[in-house]
């Protein structure tokens, strides 16, 4: 189902947003985006579409809500469970995939016969992607080609609070094909348990994230923040980066945990990039071979490119319970490409590393207040990197597998305009069984009610 406003009275609310908005509310997607990626915006007055089964396609889809032909709009879930696909599912521009209107435990895409990402987002711009879990599993034939996300040649993109994992080649990736990659956020996100002896042809592969892999000439990719995620149990790219001078990458307060053979390397093969690296945590664990590299790699292998990398408030050690390990930061490249650091201005607000894994990960995944939406699998990774637990592993079998997320009853929206009967209940001026407009502006807000909604679902408010 479809809920659009009309075309006159969405005009009206648009230009009144763009005269009296401050810029907290008007300028990012919701209250607290943070990074290149906050300001993906035009989904703003579009559409609401209803997500109302689990099939791979079809009237009601979640394919079918993604696939938007550039129109703005706002994917809400009347449904919770398992979405199993055959093909991946391509995002358009100009849309906000809202993941925490799911019930229950929420969302979870996994593969069934496709050989690919289940997730792709490929010359598109202006999207928010939030609260899902993208697990695709090993591919029924071999394939190089199974992140959980992809992103190619697109824009103003935000995701946060994904939980991803059981992917066979790196498990996010930012991909650039004679193209502009730029004003890009992860936040708030799982990266864990990507299979190494799987269905990759080329043998052991799991990895964290590669940012700007590349092909064809002329590319453009920067102006990319990674902040406050988990990456754990991955053999490396925890991340990889290359990139170019569009402006810096941000690594910012991440934990990093129990690599096979790398935390992050990064390299000048695209261009000259800048990468900025504050408030990050490093941890060996049960998987990490014994002679544990640092924490930054820096590699340059073109004469006439540079990586720059100012490196700040970093911590390294071994996760708790662990056998005790020092190593370093840096690598002597690293350390002769270091630039001075400065106190800003980042993308992102910065807290200490001594403070990063308390905060990333009572915090990061998909789970609103309350913890819901948190499953087992992220509960165990959660764990793992707490109480020095876990390894990589080859299938989802040797963590048990994909959860069970049970189907549980929607939410009642008995007017049909959008929002559900609880929320029109307790707010002022609405009614549940009167459609009312839910890009209006209650007085004196500066969200509409669709966004005041989906903002105190995720807890942005």
């Amino acid at each position: 189902m479809r809920f659009a406003p009309a075309a006159a009275s969405v005009a009206a609310s648009l230009g009144l947003f763009s005269a009296t908005l401050p810029a907290l509310a008007k300028d990012i997607a919701f209250p607290g985006a943070l990074g290149y990626g906050a300001k993906a915006l035009a989904w703003k007055g579009g559409d609401i579409v209803e997500v109302t089964n689990l099939a791979d396609s079809g009237s009601g889809s979640l394919r079918a809500c993604a696939k938007n032909g550039g129109v703005p709009r706002v994917c809400v879930f009347r449904v919770s469970g398992t979405i199993m696909l055959d093909s991946p599912i391509f995002v358009g521009s100009n849309i906000y995939i809202a993941g925490q209107t799911a019930p229950g435990k929420g969302i979870q895409l996994r593969n069934r016969n496709s050989i690919q990402t289940p997730l792709i987002v490929k010359n598109s711009r202006e999207v928010v992607i939030r609260f899902l879990k993208i697990r695709p599993g090993p591919s029924i034939s071999p394939s190089a080609n199974v992140d959980a996300i992809t992103l190619e040649d697109a824009k103003k993109i935000y995701l946060g609070n994904l939980s991803m994992q059981f992917a066979t080649d790196e498990t996010f990736n930012i991909h650039v094909s004679g193209g502009k990659v730029a004003n890009i956020t992860l936040a708030d996100s799982i990266l864990a348990l990507s299979l190494d002896h799987s269905t990759h042809p080329k043998g052991r592969h799991s990895k964290g994230a590669l940012i700007c892999s590349h092909e064809k000439e002329n590319n453009i990719c920067g102006r990319i923040t990674i902040a406050r995620n988990l990456f754990a149990h991955h053999r490396d790219r925890n991340p990889d980066i290359k990139g170019t001078d569009v402006g810096p990458i941000e690594v910012l307060n991440n934990v990093f945990y129990n690599p096979i053979s790398q935390f992050g390397e990064f390299y000048d093969l695209l261009g000259d990039v800048t990468i900025i690296y504050g408030g990050n945590v490093a941890l060996s664990g049960p998987s990490t071979k014994n002679k544990t590299p640092e924490a930054v790699q820096v590699f340059e292998w073109k004469r006439k490119r540079r990586v720059s990398i100012m490196a700040f408030n970093n911590k390294t050690g071994a996760a708790a319970g662990c056998n005790p390990r020092t190593f370093a930061v840096l690598n002597p490249t690293a350390k002769a490409r270091r630039i001075p650091t400065t106190s800003g201005p980042f993308s992102a607000p910065l807290y200490k590393a001594k403070h990063t894994v308390h905060n990333v990960l009572t915090k990061v995944g998909d789970r609103m207040p309350g913890d819901v939406h948190l499953d087992a699998l992220d509960k165990r990774v959660i764990n793992d990197a707490l109480r020095c637990l876990g390894r990589v592993i080859n299938t989802p079998d040797e963590v048990g597998g994909w959860p069970t997320l049970p189907s549980v009853p929607p939410v009642v929206d008995t007017d049909r305009d959008g929002l559900p009967d609880d929320y029109e209940t307790a707010t002022p001026g609405l009614s549940p069984d009167q459609p009312n407009n839910p890009w209006a502006r209650p007085s004196g807000s500066t969200l509409s009610h669709v966004e005041t909604w989906l903002a105190l679902l995720a807890g942005d408010l």
